[in-house]
């Protein structure tokens, strides 16, 4: 005996079949994009958080900590941006990017050290900048 399936039921069948198979795609995907955007949000956009105040400049701060990281660390970055008082020094390349900044404060005389981006600085990293203070 030779069953016929009608060809409208067997198309409609795959349709379906197919739409479920693109809707568990695009969820995927979705969930994976938020996970991204979350992360990099964090990454860039945390509120600053107030490390330190030194005694000093902070151009002559963030130019001593600069040279000092540059020759011991890949990746190191100086930036001055539209912010009048403000220069930034980060690594963008590692396993663990981080980002200071050198904050002018009270005319010139102290410097807020605030960490501004990515994962938290390390010892390291943190002594140098304080040892250009001392």
């Amino acid at each position: 005996m030779v069953v016929n399936v009608n060809p409208v039921l067997r198309t409609a069948h795959w349709r379906r079949r197919f739409r479920t198979g693109i809707a568990a795609t695009l969820v995927s995907l979705a969930a994976i994009l938020i996970t991204a955007c979350a992360s990099f949000a964090f990454m860039f956009y945390h509120q600053p958080v107030k490390l330190d105040e030194l005694d000093g400049n902070y151009r002559t701060l963030a130019a001593c900590a600069y040279a000092r990281l540059s020759r011991q660390l890949t990746g190191i970055s100086r930036t001055e941006g539209p912010e009048q008082g403000v220069i930034r020094i980060g690594q963008s390349t590692g396993s663990e990017p981080w980002e200071l900044a050198f904050v002018d404060a009270d005319s010139g005389r102290q410097t807020l050290l605030t960490w501004t981006a990515g994962d938290y600085p390390s010892e390291h990293v943190l002594s140098t900048v304080r040892a250009c203070a001392a």
